[in-house]
């Protein structure tokens, strides 16, 4: 019976993914924009739990950083850009480079470049901040080897689990390897021996190291992982943070090599690389909010499901 069931909503996704993807292709990216803020909006007016579940956690995040008005304005904005990334997601496996160079604009590629230069390979370090999902493919289709670390999947039904699954298939077609997370890390390894690009995902729930490190007002707890995956094997972290524009293009910024904690104590050094980074992510956070808002109502769900690493440790 789960079979027949599994077929029939493969088939209306199928039939529905053809249709949006012919008024993509009619409309352009720019209709995809308007269509995701027309549909955050609109849950933003109807769905008033959620948003007030929101608001309390941008809140907490924030203190007295912003004041009330302002918490109102990055819960709308919030809901805005959430639904706009949705909505980009379901044609993630459609993208192609004239697509991608039309909507993403790159920043610091000298930065990426040097690093390749050393031979070690390149830890992209990502989080779930603005549309996420796009600079992989952006930079497969500018030459660049690139591998991503995904972690595990937590559907919330069998629709959403099945639509994952088409979604996956559509991003094989895609420059850019996916790596199962876990314990198994040869692939890793190879493909950074290789001097290739690995994308992990800084704030992401798979890990074994934790490091509980300051937040804005709250206590996150964070992976040193990527940390001392370069200090293995000598690859450079590279930081990406990925900016939605007024006009709804993108800007990839591609900063610095991170600089690793010269402590003696391993322990220590993971920490500080870890609370270093938090830093210079809160730091984007501050400057675009309503890029990680939903995050924090995804976050709380998750916390309530009463997983063994939430994102945010009380004190």
């Amino acid at each position: 019976m789960k079979q027949i069931v599994n077929l029939f909503i493969d088939l209306i996704i199928q039939v529905g993914g053809m249709v949006v993807y012919i008024i993509f292709y009619l409309l352009g990216w720019r209709f995809i924009s308007i269509v995701g803020k027309l549909v955050g909006d609109v849950v933003y007016i109807l769905n008033s739990r959620k948003m007030e579940i929101l608001e309390e956690e941008l809140s907490l995040l924030f203190g007295n950083r912003f004041d009330e008005r302002r918490i109102k304005d990055i819960t709308k904005r919030s809901f805005e850009n959430y639904y706009k990334r949705q909505i980009e997601s379901v044609f993630f496996g459609s993208l192609n480079k004239h697509t991608l160079n039309k909507i993403i604009h790159v920043e610091g590629i000298e930065n990426l470049d040097s690093a390749i230069s050393k031979g070690k390979g390149v830890i992209l370090l990502l989080s779930h901040f603005g549309s996420f999902l796009l600079p992989l493919p952006s930079l497969g289709y500018m030459g660049y080897k690139v591998n991503q670390i995904t972690g595990r999947q937590i559907h919330s039904s069998l629709l959403a689990e099945r639509i994952w699954i088409w979604r996956k298939r559509k991003a094989e077609r895609l420059p850019v390897k996916f790596i199962q997370g876990g314990k198994f890390l040869r692939p890793v390894y190879k493909a950074l021996k290789n001097n290739e690009v690995v994308a992990i995902a800084f704030d992401g729930r798979d890990g074994s190291k934790w490091v509980a490190v300051d937040f804005f007002e709250r206590k996150a707890l964070l992976s040193s992982g990527p940390f001392e995956l370069a200090r293995k094997t000598g690859a450079t972290i590279i930081p990406a943070f990925i900016i939605r524009e007024k006009n709804d293009t993108h800007k990839l910024v591609l900063e610095s090599p991170f600089k690793l904690s010269e402590d003696r104590d391993i322990g220590k050094a993971l920490a500080n690389d870890t609370r270093n980074f938090a830093e210079l992510f809160a730091n984007y956070i501050v400057k675009y909010p309503c890029h990680f808002g939903m995050v924090l109502y995804k976050l709380k769900k998750i916390k309530a499901a009463a997983i063994d690493n939430p994102f945010f440790v009380e004190t």
